[in-house]
């Protein structure tokens, strides 16, 4: 049993379901599937229940399995569709984006927070004939070496802060990565403070990225708002001098339309 089940009440989780779930959560960030071995590592299963729990979702149409490798079917994406179809947010901040991106010509995304990840819930490419199929509407990424994960991160108490760090301890992913827990929550206030994140070339080599929180009608933050660009077409300077305020447009307009909406 893992430490998450054991801290849940025992007579109203149901562990199978959790497990279940676990699986599909550690098969979205791979296209090209998993081994039934790594998955069962990641989801903290033997591998004789997770190949249970997997023939189940199989049978479901959840899942599929091709060569010895485990991914997600179509299916799967009802769910994701489901979701967004009952946010608001995306029909809301779809044109003002679309917006944005035609007069920067750089890609725009927004996130929401999930637990130490930033989750895409909209994303307008600067070229939409590029496929980048690693950052697309559900797309998870790492809060604390993003610029909307930053944002969203600025925005939670500093005991909420460090419990998600616990969560996902930051790891190098390149070598601007910063891992320090004392250092990020340093630069969590910061950015709570000025209210915009710079990363650069944390999460992964050749992009740089500037997010501002996007906040609902009590002034909650509740997404970020981002432009990324790869790192040779604009230095981390110019990305401050010629995006900041466009963007902080773009989420005020964003604030505007979602307060305007929860009024009507």
């Amino acid at each position: 049993m893992t430490t998450n089940e054991e801290s849940r009440d025992p007579q109203s989780y149901v562990r199978a379901l959790a497990r279940g779930l676990a699986l599909m959560e550690a098969l979205g960030g791979h296209p090209r599937g998993r081994s039934l071995t790594d998955l069962a590592q990641e989801a903290s299963l033997d591998r004789a229940t997770a190949r249970r729990l997997l023939l189940t979702l199989g049978s479901l149409g959840y899942v599929r399995n091709e060569d010895s490798r485990y991914m997600l079917a179509p299916r799967a994406l009802s769910l994701g569709y489901a979701y967004l179809s009952s946010y608001p947010f995306w029909d809301v901040a779809r044109p003002l984006m679309a917006r944005l991106t035609e007069k920067v010509h750089q890609s725009c995304s927004a996130a929401t927070l999930d637990g130490p990840y930033a989750v895409y819930v909209a994303r307008i490419r600067s070229n939409p004939h590029i496929v980048d199929v690693s950052r697309t509407v559900g797309s998870r990424v790492p809060a604390y070496c993003t610029s909307l994960g930053r944002v969203l991160l600025a925005a939670q108490p500093v005991d909420v802060q460090r419990d998600l760090l616990r969560q996902l301890p930051p790891a190098r992913n390149t070598l601007h990565t910063v891992v320090d827990t004392d250092l990020l929550l340093d630069m969590l206030r910061e950015i709570g403070g000025q209210g915009w994140a710079l990363v650069d070339q944390e999460l992964e080599p050749n992009l740089r990225s500037l997010a501002v929180p996007v906040r609902d009608g009590a002034g909650k933050v509740v997404a970020a708002l981002n432009i990324s660009v790869p790192e040779g077409r604009a230095s981390a300077e110019e990305l401050l001098a010629n995006y900041l305020e466009p963007l902080r447009k773009t989420a005020d307009e964003l604030t505007a339309a979602l307060r305007a909406r929860e009024s009507a």
